[in-house]
């Protein structure tokens, strides 16, 4: 009986000491996504011509999407919707922005983060073939867009505010 009671009390421990061991290895995991959280929220850029707007919801650990869309004189001129994903130890950001690409998801790859700059890259896409993040004040979303247009260099900057 004494082995029996032993024998239980190791195989309790050892459980513990697995899941203990799985939940470290689940939060390591995302690591890299949670680093972009802060972009949950909805944001806006109001201008005299347009008005923009992005929001973005977390959907799991692992995943957040976002639709934006530009508003010009109550016309809807833009708008794509987006899904920033890790799996494994890549971050992808997949956009279908309609009436672009057939409609068709362009996935970029996070590139090695540098001085709080997420930049997503897809050399293969012609234009935007990198699209980069900041948030360089609080409550404050500075993102470009980046790539070619007959074979000239374009960079095209957004700028966002958190909506109250």
């Amino acid at each position: 009986m004494k082995k029996l009671s032993l024998l239980c009390l190791i195989l309790v421990f050892i459980s513990c000491k697995k899941e203990e061991k799985q939940a470290e290895i689940s939060k390591k995991n995302y690591e890299k996504i949670e680093q972009l959280q802060w972009l949950v929220g909805s944001w806006t850029n109001i201008t005299e011509e347009k008005q923009s707007f992005e929001n973005w919801h977390k959907t799991n650990d692992s995943t957040l999407k976002a639709h934006s869309y530009t508003i010009v004189e109550n016309d809807t001129v833009f708008a794509e919707r987006v899904t920033l994903q890790q799996v494994d130890n890549a971050v992808t950001f997949t956009v279908v922005a309609y009436n672009q690409n057939d409609n068709k998801p362009v996935t970029f790859r996070l590139k090695p983060t540098n001085n709080g700059v997420f930049t997503f890259e897809n050399l293969k896409h012609d234009f935007p073939s990198k699209i980069s993040y900041s948030n360089p004040v609080k409550d404050s979303i500075h993102a470009w867009i980046e790539g070619k247009m007959d074979k000239e260099p374009i960079t095209v900057d957004f700028y966002y505010k958190r909506a109250k």
